[in-house]
């Protein structure tokens, strides 16, 4: 491969080629024994330094970041391609193709008034396509390997969306206080012998049953 000088910049091709080089006969022997499941970790914890340099404003550090959670798409991909699994213009069609298909207010002729009516057209484009045929198939959709509050959080915004009332403690409070709350619901937990994540994982699941029951009465109703 050619070599870049310090004034030249490197390509997004110049990077598939890097990791064909070092996962080829002759090439790197820890790159070569990788597999997806050995270096699946380091997608999140390369997401979670993007995500504290996106935090800290440093453009070049956020650069550097998403290069890293670059690195592992393209190592995945290079993984893939050699066990003929699929190769990085897999990846770069699937998503280009659902940019456009999840986009129609931009590609077709469909109209959306707001960024709120777009993610609406979002949503039911999503619901389509993994063929969720209710609010519930939804709602399991949402990835279990999300960190238990992460999760919590997107199941409430959606079946709040759907018109179910989630009750709550009521109040307003800073964004300090409320920490604060967490913090000693944690303590709460050890004192308890609970694993915070383990019992909020858990209580996820039972929301999302006691989810389908609203909906599967509302739609008796109906």
């Amino acid at each position: 491969m050619k070599f870049r000088t310090e004034d030249e910049k490197y390509t997004f091709e110049d990077l598939c080629e890097i990791l064909k080089i070092l996962r080829a006969p002759g090439g790197c022997p820890w790159d070569r024994e990788q597999t997806h499941q050995s270096i699946k970790h380091n997608v999140v914890e390369e997401a979670y330094e993007l995500v504290e340099a996106i935090d800290g404003g440093d453009g070049k550090k956020i650069a550097d970041e998403s290069g890293d959670m670059l690195l592992q798409v393209v190592f995945h991909a290079e993984i893939g391609a050699g066990s003929g699994e699929y190769d990085i213009s897999d990846v770069t069609d699937a998503v280009c193709r659902k940019l456009i298909h999840r986009h129609p207010h931009v590609f077709g002729d469909v109209e959306a008034k707001d960024s709120e009516e777009v993610l609406k057209n979002w949503d039911a484009i999503k619901r389509s396509d993994r063929g969720q045929k209710t609010i519930t198939a939804e709602l399991r959709g949402v990835s279990a390997n999300l960190p238990a509050l992460m999760r919590c959080g997107k199941l409430q915004k959606k079946a709040e969306k759907a018109g179910y009332e989630i009750p709550g403690i009521g109040g307003k409070y800073t964004e300090e206080a409320l920490g604060k709350k967490l913090f000693e619901l944690v303590k709460l937990c050890r004192e308890n012998g609970v694993e915070p994540e383990v019992a909020l994982a858990g209580y996820n699941e039972a929301f999302i049953r006691e989810f389908e029951e609203y909906e599967d009465k509302k739609n008796e109703i109906r």
